[in-house]
């Protein structure tokens, strides 16, 4: 533990094979099940207790690099999917209005929208412990399946009552995506390998959020109609769920446990069992301790708090935009909707840039390694500090570019802003959930939860009234707000330039109990 507060689960550095030929005639085990978990990379003591050997080729840290390759390329893109459907609500409320389900915006909104996110936002805090205890493969595999199944269900049946079950039910299992994956990625890789891996991760989100409004728009407004942008989604969700078939357990303490029952029955040696920090819970105890265990970290740990609140925020902008640019720049610039759909791109182009601070990070984390000094997680904040001030940068000049202040101007500068934006919505949720990866490690799925509930539940809650803001009070006015709150992250990032170490190690978190 590089301090009190941080957890590791990284693989201990090899010495040499804990058991021998010669050691193992002494044990109890038989001679032949002690060399076969000995050749599978584990030791065994007397009583049949059986742990992770030093180096072990069966830790998922110490994986072929294909394999992890495979793992972690398959929930990136499942990550991208599921948030690009997630934000195709906005578009599809607005067709669904006029195209069959014959309701209001705001209810084709709360219908198409709404529940989704709140239901992930459950799904966020629901899942993440059941992981840490459990595993996550069958978990991932069930929940595109079930997705792929409810988006059918909406093609087929798109009617109100069956587009807010499916939906909801949709959303729920859409936040194995949102929140597990970090743990499962933590699993695999280690500190300097999360650096790119994590920023993927967020970048396919982000590149979901900003493709969703344009897909959705083209689909819904073709001669196919809405419904098909579900119909789709069910069909590339299933494929996803044959490869969900492909990929292997990653969370340690579940590996361990199927190996010891394998070689169990293939040896027919019936004593063997995984130590007592990595042995799976009764279910009261997993309920007492890990299903409440987000909850408590939000409630209990001030960075947690803050962390999530901030990234919550930044993302949930995200689905206000979905909402309201369409009116800023189909009424200011004259768009058609479809033109003002090609937008949200903008958003995109900015994931590009935030490749660069991430050969920082390297060039830290590799100075540290031979200067002999252990990363901190702090060390993944530079990129959190430079996004504070550009996305304040990108509000400001955002609106100060839109009509009606900006008068007949050319939407290019209103879409530049959008880049610097689009990269600050990036380099914050890379930033912020590499910061508490790396300071929960193993337990690093408990710790995004939060944020990916308050995440849930802001961006389902701006779009209720985000148009309704923007014209009430301005596209300008709407914008400046927002600028002034983006300014005043700057404050909170320069907070944790000069005291982040100090905030981190006193905190109040208490993460005991759970298995690594």
């Amino acid at each position: 533990m590089a301090s009190s507060h941080h957890l590791s689960s990284e693989p201990s550095t090899p010495t040499s094979s804990i058991y021998t030929l010669s050691t193992v005639a002494e044990m109890k085990v038989p001679h032949h099940v002690a060399a076969l978990l000995n050749d599978k990379g584990f030791v065994v003591d007397d009583d049949g207790v059986v742990t992770w050997a030093p180096n072990s080729r069966s830790h998922p840290r110490n994986w072929p690099l294909i394999r992890k390759t495979y793992d972690t390329c398959l929930i990136c893109f499942l990550e991208f999917f599921m948030t690009l459907v997630s934000n195709t609500g906005s578009a599809a409320a607005e067709s669904a209005t006029h195209d069959g389900l014959d309701v209001s915006k705001e209810t084709a909104i709360i219908s198409f929208v709404f529940v989704y996110l709140m239901a992930q936002g459950v799904g966020g805090l629901v899942f993440p412990p059941i992981a840490e205890w459990f595993g996550g493969r069958l978990i991932y595999l069930t929940a595109t399946f079930v997705f792929a199944l409810s988006n059918l269900m909406i093609c087929i049946w798109p009617v109100l009552p069956v587009v807010v079950v499916m939906r909801t039910i949709s959303g729920f299992f859409s936040a194995i995506l949102a929140v597990v994956a970090c743990g499962s990625l933590e699993n695999m890789w280690d500190s300097q390998g999360r650096i790119f891996v994590i920023h993927a991760w967020i970048s396919s989100a982000v590149l979901g959020l900003s493709l969703g409004p344009t897909i959705a728009t083209y689909i819904s407004t073709s001669r196919w109609g809405w419904p098909f942008i579900y119909g789709f989604a069910s069909i590339i969700a299933f494929f996803c769920a044959m490869l969900c078939l492909i990929m292997q357990e990653s969370r340690p303490s579940r590996v361990l446990h199927i190996h010891v029952k394998r070689i169990g029955r293939r040896m027919k040696y019936a004593s063997l069992k995984a130590d007592i920090g990595n042995a799976l819970p009764s279910v009261g105890h997993f309920v007492q301790t890990g299903l409440w265990h987000p909850v408590k970290l939000f409630f209990t740990d001030p960075l947690v708090t803050v962390v999530s609140i901030l990234g919550a925020y930044v993302y949930g902008i995200v689905y206000l935009f979905s909402e309201a640019l369409t009116d800023v720049f189909v009424t200011g610039f004259h768009m058609t909707t479809r033109q003002a759909s090609l937008i949200y791109l903008a958003t995109s182009v900015g994931i590009i840039f935030t490749f660069l601070p991430r050969f920082y990070d390297i060039h830290l984390a590799k100075q540290r390694q031979l200067t002999g000094r252990p990363p901190e997680p702090e060390d993944k904040l530079v990129g959190f500090y430079i996004a504070a001030p550009v996305q304040a940068i990108g509000y400001w000049f955002f609106a100060l570019t839109v009509p009606p202040l900006a008068g007949a101007t050319s939407p290019w500068a209103a879409i530049l802003s959008l880049v610097l934006i689009g990269y600050g919505v990036v380099e914050f949720d890379t930033t912020l959930s590499g910061y508490l990866t790396d300071t929960y490690t193993s337990h690093a799925a408990s710790a995004n939860a939060p944020m990916s509930f308050l995440r849930a539940v802001l961006s389902g809650v701006f779009p209720l009234f985000g148009s309704q803001i923007f014209r009430k009070v301005g596209a300008n006015n709407a914008l400046f707000l927002l600028a002034g709150l983006a300014t005043c992250f700057c404050g909170v990032a320069a907070m944790f330039g000069v005291a982040g170490r100090q905030i981190r190690e006193r905190s109040s978190r208490r993460v005991v109990g759970l298995p690594r």
